[in-house]
């Protein structure tokens, strides 16, 4: 008896990171949990307090996190993110794009 071994099938990701046009509207339906909010930000204040959030990193609640993924546009609204390194520090970003090209 002989055992066939076959390849799985690749499956490749692509994630494109756009900019959303400025009249673009996110819905504005109510949260879930009405406690995730003072949860979220609890953390953001004990991590500011532990001396944790460097000015390079960017932390938000309350936001939609907005992706095309495999040519599909998706929009989620985490509780609350952290991303380790932002390309350019801004003090009045309204939103972020990896790869910004306004």
């Amino acid at each position: 008896m002989v055992t066939q071994l076959i390849a799985p099938k690749s499956f490749q990701t692509v994630i494109t990171w756009e900019p959303l046009p400025d009249d673009f509207r996110l819905k504005d339906d109510p949260v879930e949990n009405t406690g995730h909010p003072l949860l979220a930000g609890a953390l953001r204040e004990i991590l500011e307090i532990a001396g944790y959030i460097l000015p390079t990193m960017l932390i938000a609640s309350n936001f939609a996190l907005c992706a095309t993924l495999n040519g599909q546009f998706v929009a989620k609204a985490p509780d609350w993110v952290y991303v380790d390194k932002v390309n350019q520090v801004l003090s009045s970003r309204k939103s972020y794009t990896p790869n910004e090209r306004r």
